[in-house]
């Protein structure tokens, strides 16, 4: 085999693996988006509508901005 066909070999198997892997990716996302997750009874935040306080986090509250002018250079 001169290198030219094996080179040829090597583009059409890398080719054909591909789409193989394409097709493959594409039926496993159909099978993920077919499968919805459902509402847990445990979850408390499942069945909430509107604005929710957080549940773990705390959230920032600036302080008063202080007077620029009599703050000292950085």
């Amino acid at each position: 085999m001169d290198l030219i066909s094996i080179l040829a070999t090597v583009i059409l198997v890398t080719t054909i693996g591909t789409m193989i892997v394409g097709v493959g990716a594409f039926f496993a996302f159909k099978l993920r988006d077919k499968r919805k997750p459902s509402r847990s009874k445990l979850d408390p935040t499942a069945n909430v509508s509107g604005v929710q306080d957080p549940i773990f986090l705390t959230p920032y509250t600036p302080s008063a901005p202080q007077d620029v002018a009599q703050s000292p250079p950085v």
